[in-house]
């Protein structure tokens, strides 16, 4: 999903992204995190994104859930 809103020139994928947020219908993961972070491109995308995630709110996995997500 994070790729397709970055893909997306036209806005519509962010828009409905925004949307979902504002809801609190989407879940981040401290993965979640990592991977957006990895993804950046240059350092202004870093600070950008650095500075958006770190004020919202995650699900934080015990170990049991990592071993689980395995399994799927």
């Amino acid at each position: 999903m994070w790729i397709s809103v970055f893909r997306d020139r036209s806005g519509q994928v962010r828009q409905q992204l925004e949307t979902l947020i504002a809801n609190r219908e989407i879940l981040l993961t401290r993965f979640t995190q990592l991977e957006l972070l990895q993804g950046s491109l240059n350092e202004q995308e870093w600070t950008i994104l650095s500075t958006y995630l770190e004020v919202q709110d995650y699900v934080e996995l015990k170990a049991s859930s990592w071993q689980a997500a395995a399994r799927i």
